[in-house]
Parts: structure tokens; sequence; C-alpha cells
């Protein structure tokens, strides 16, 4: 065996797969929080490897820059945001049944977060959209699951237009999500929440 092959071996060892995992997820906790209070925009690698406990080399060393790591938040919370989503009842389902969906949905976001807007962050920064725009139809499909509408809306070759009013809805549900979990007592971040839901119930309903 080569010198740098026996000292390739000797550094991939489980305890250093595990270091290097656990260090990784602090980069992400640090970085989704700082994304939430502050924006993505507005937040630097230096901030992130300060609210990591890191040196800024340290996180260079795992990362290359901030859209790497929301490439990976992205990959981490997808199923999580998709397992919520397909809560939706249906396939015709009450107001009040849609608005406590709907309030569900902002206390995930809450505890998670991680706004569903942050995925078209990802998709604003990415060399390839497509990949993105595939993540927002899974999105679209989970709340399909008991939803033949958004089903079909989520197909290839969907209506156009039922594409994009189920669309409107996900990018409706993100704002008035986002709103709410910022002020949840204010009552026109309440009022949002109520209309998001109405406009599903009559989507649903057509």
């Amino acid at each position: 065996m080569s010198s740098t092959s026996a000292t390739m071996t000797r550094y991939n060892t489980p305890l250093r797969q595990a270091q290097r995992d656990l260090t990784r997820s602090r980069i992400k906790n640090a970085a989704r929080d700082l994304f939430y209070d502050k924006h993505y925009d507005t937040t630097t690698m230096e901030e992130i490897a300060e609210a990591a406990g890191l040196r800024r080399s340290t996180l260079y060393l795992h990362y290359k820059d901030k859209a790497e790591i929301l490439v990976d938040i992205i990959v981490e919370y997808t199923p999580k945001a998709k397992e919520v989503l397909a809560t939706l009842p249906g396939p015709r389902p009450s107001l009040d049944t849609v608005h406590a969906w709907v309030k569900r949905v902002a206390k995930f976001v809450a505890k998670e977060r991680a706004p569903l807007s942050i995925i078209r962050e990802a998709e604003a920064r990415s060399r390839d959209a497509a990949e993105f725009d595939a993540v927002i139809q899974e999105l679209l499909r989970a709340m399909g699951t008991s939803n033949p509408r958004f089903a079909e809306a989520a197909e290839p070759g969907a209506d156009p237009m039922l594409g994009a009013r189920a669309l409107m809805l996900l990018e409706e549900l993100t704002y008035a999500c986002g709103v709410f979990i910022q002020e949840p007592r204010n009552d026109r971040a309440k009022a949002l929440l109520a209309v998001t839901a109405e406009d599903f119930h009559t989507f649903l309903g057509q």
C-alpha cells in the first residue's frame, strides 16, 4: 500500500466521519437560524462560523460558500415539508379542516425555522434551476396525496392554468405562514392564514 493510500485509510475512519457529520450539522443548524432570522442575502460565512462555534477556516473545509450550505439544508428539509404538506385532508375537506391544516403547516415552519420559500432561495442561486423546480413539483404532489386536483397539477403535461393555480397556492401558503410566525398575535397575520385556507378550500372544491 502506498503512503498516500495508507494516510487516506487512516483518516477515513467511522469516528472521523461521525465528527465530520456532527460539524456539518452544527453548520447547517447555525446557517438555518441565521437565514431565518436575518435572511439569506444578509448572512455572511463569518457569521455562520461564529454561530456554529467554529473558525472560518474550519467552515471552509466543509462548505465553499453559503449557497452550498443552503442546498444541504434543502436536502434535509424537503422530506419533512413533504410529510406535513401530505396531511392536507381531502378530497373535499371542510373549510375548518383546511384552516386547521394551514395552522399545522405554520407550526411546522416555526419549529423547523425554515420557511418553504427557502427552496426558492436555493433555486434562484443554483445553476440547475430544474433541480429545484422538481422539488416544487414534489411538494405539490405531496399535497395531492388525498387531493386529485393537486396531484393532477403536479403531473408532467398538466393543464398550465391548473398548475399555475396550484403553484400560486403554495406561494400563498409560504407567505402567510412566514408572516404569521413572525407576528402570531397580529390580526392581519391571522387573517392571512384564514384567507389562505379559504383559497385552498375553493380550489379543492372546484
